[in-house]
């Protein structure tokens, strides 16, 4: 039996993804395109029977909102009234903005454009990525143990709010580990793009099987940025 559907999305566009300026955990806003990339993503929710959202308390992920917008509903994802008003559970949906879910510590290397990156590849204030997935695996542990224990309706519809860095990481060490099971190459590209959508069924037991991979069927743009500068390895830097 699924007792939980997990929807873990990238936060839109910010133009320091589009000029290749690594950000880390730095705080910086959504721009245009990712605040039409968000809107474009409220039908793929507007019929999920949501109960929980999850998300990285940076900025680009989460905003904070007044007290009065509908139960905390502070992220970016949902940030337009309009799917607020229109989602039929808006003032059930339990919103909790984590540090747990932010994007891999870069250190020195945040705030730098992508061609410097290899004048920082021994820098100690950086999170390692070995400590960077024990991070991603234990908020995946935590969180599966208390949706799997939870009393209640099943299955539980879960929003997570996160960044491409972090959410690539936590599936390729959920499959890696055994946590999460995949199709052989079901993923054949780990690029996570912005507002993409990674779908986990989570079965009892904490089996969970890998649904979909970022997704970005239900966006209408052709022109997305097609790599991560904060996924250092992917980018050319080898750590």
């Amino acid at each position: 039996m699924i007792v939980a559907r997990v929807y873990i999305v990238r936060h839109g566009e910010t133009d320091e993804n589009r000029a290749h300026i690594i950000q880390g955990q730095r705080e910086y806003l959504l721009n245009q395109a990712g605040r039409e990339q968000a809107a474009m993503a409220i039908d793929a929710f507007s019929k999920v029977d949501l109960d929980f959202a999850l998300t990285s308390d940076l900025k680009r992920a989460a905003e904070v909102r007044s007290s009065k917008l509908y139960n905390r509903m502070r992220y970016i994802l949902i940030r337009h009234r309009d799917y607020c008003k229109r989602h039929p559970r808006r003032e059930k949906i339990l919103v909790k903005r984590t540090e747990s879910l932010r994007e891999r510590c870069l250190g020195k290397l945040e705030g730098k454009h992508l061609s410097e990156r290899r004048n920082y590849t021994d820098d100690e204030t950086a999170e390692s990525p070995e400590s960077f997935a024990v991070r991603a695996l234990d908020w995946w542990d935590t969180t599966v143990k208390e949706l799997t224990e939870a009393p209640g309706k099943k299955p539980y519809e879960v929003l997570v709010v996160s960044h491409g860095g972090f959410i690539s990481a936590l599936v390729k060490n959920l499959i890696s580990t055994g946590r999460v099971e995949t199709e052989p190459n079901q993923v054949t590209n780990w690029i996570c793009f912005n507002l993409s959508i990674t779908k986990i069924e989570v079965e009892e037991g904490s089996k969970a099987r890998l649904v979909t991979y970022s997704d970005i069927s239900h966006l209408k743009a052709s022109d997305l940025v097609t790599y991560n500068a904060d996924v250092l390895k992917e980018a050319g830097l080898s750590t």
